[in-house]
């Protein structure tokens, strides 16, 4: 693990402008400054999409949390409110590569049953000890893993990084536990860096699991691409449980069932509603063990 120490943490919300669990909160730190609490490294409150969060919806143009790819970022042909944005906080919080902020914690919310699930791109020390550090601390803390070479994500813009997804909750919409759960995850994240820049991190756990993305589950769709059923109710909101072949995913309309044809796999975001502009069904996963060290 680096011992360079953490310097400089962005705290983002409002990625997506109709999640607004992570909006209210930075909105909280900047009112009651005192409850973001002292730190052995700044913070900088960043509400990443607020036409978005004025328009209450997710996105105006496209998902701001799938427009930081290098490639897209230095495509200045790419036109639109969020192509255009995802420049913009690059060169505010980065630029990616090369980027002064050297931590971001980037709040969501998901409208399925996840818990606190921790999304990561990296499996290296630091960011799995961070992880067990959360989920030795909370309960159902789930760690979940999406790597690709070139990454879209906003968080990807600083070297290290965390999502921090909790649900459920609707969009457009604010519940105290979600919220309070949000606050405590972030605290914790604060925790663990304090302690890691003054060398102070307890013994982490030998290994832990983590749910590797691989696929996603599409909804059935007639031959004129309209939505043609929806999720079985056996394996709604049973968010990180194993799907087995031969299980029924969907009800269709008709009153037929779809089995499931596959690999056994774990499901996330069952039924996300954030989803359906993509006719996504749920994420799915391989369950991983990580050695830390």
């Amino acid at each position: 693990m680096s011992n360079e120490s953490i310097k400089q943490v962005a705290l983002v919300g409002g990625t997506h402008g109709n999640e607004l669990t992570g909006i209210y909160l930075l909105n909280k730190y900047r009112q009651f400054p005192k409850l973001l609490g002292k730190h052995s490294f700044e913070v900088e409150l960043f509400t990443a999409n607020p036409e978005a969060q004025r328009a209450n919806r997710r996105y105006i143009d496209r998902d701001l949390n799938r427009s930081f790819k290098q490639a897209d970022l230095d495509d200045n042909s790419l036109f639109g409110h969020e192509n255009e944005l995802a420049k913009q906080i690059n060169q505010k919080l980065g630029p990616k590569g090369s980027s002064r902020t050297d931590m971001i914690i980037d709040l969501h919310t998901s409208t399925a049953p996840m818990g606190v699930n921790l999304v990561l791109t990296k499996t290296d020390s630091f960011h799995l000890m961070l992880a067990d550090y959360v989920q030795q601390r909370m309960d159902n803390v789930s760690i979940t893993l999406e790597k690709m070479l070139d990454h879209h994500f906003l968080m990807s813009v600083a070297p290290q990084h965390v999502l921090v997804e909790i649900g459920a909750t609707a969009q457009g919409q604010l519940r105290q536990d979600v919220f309070d759960k949000t606050e405590e995850t972030t605290q914790l994240i604060f925790k663990f860096l304090n302690e890691y820049n003054q060398h102070q991190l307890p013994q982490p756990s030998e290994s832990i699991d983590v749910y590797q993305y691989f696929d996603v589950m599409f909804l059935p769709t007639d031959i004129n691409g309209d939505i043609s059923g929806m999720i079985h109710h056996s394996i709604q909101d049973q968010d990180f449980t194993k799907l087995r072949s031969g299980q029924p995913i969907f009800s269709l309309f008709n009153g037929e069932e779809v089995l499931y044809e596959g690999e056994d796999c774990y499901m996330s975001f069952i039924n996300e509603a954030a989803y359906y502009d993509e006719k996504k069904a749920f994420a799915m996963s391989q369950k991983k063990t990580f050695h830390i060290g």
